[in-house]
């Protein structure tokens, strides 16, 4: 019974991780012509490139330490890592797009609707 409950929690903190980490990109809920028109713009800008780059690598650590999380909870990594590893991420991917607004306008970041809607 233990060996369920530690693979579920790190399945589960797996998806918080990778959740955190597309909150911080801002993938899941940024349409594409919006991305690709911040890059052009903040590629005119130091600032902007050393905040996306910064975005970036702390994305990159939530995403590795995700990784490092749901190792142990894979019985044969060689096999069924990959599989899991795009389940977690695509769940994630769901939550962010049903809460990453909210969770970037609790840290106080951007949101791409802030000041569209109310509340």
């Amino acid at each position: 019974m233990d060996g369920v409950v530690d693979a579920f929690l790190r399945l589960a903190g797996a998806i918080v991780l990778e959740t955190l980490a597309l909150a911080v990109w801002n993938i899941g809920t940024r349409p594409p012509a919006n991305m690709l028109r911040d890059v052009r713009a903040a590629a005119r800008s130091p600032r902007a490139l050393f905040t996306g780059f910064i975005s970036l690598i702390v994305g990159l650590i939530f995403v590795a330490a995700a990784t490092i999380l749901l190792v142990p909870a894979v019985p044969d990594p060689v096999s069924h890592f990959v599989p899991v590893e795009i389940f977690t991420f695509l769940v994630a991917l769901g939550i962010e797009f049903l809460v990453g607004n909210d969770l970037r306008r609790l840290v106080g970041g951007r949101s791409p609707d802030a000041g569209s809607a109310k509340d």
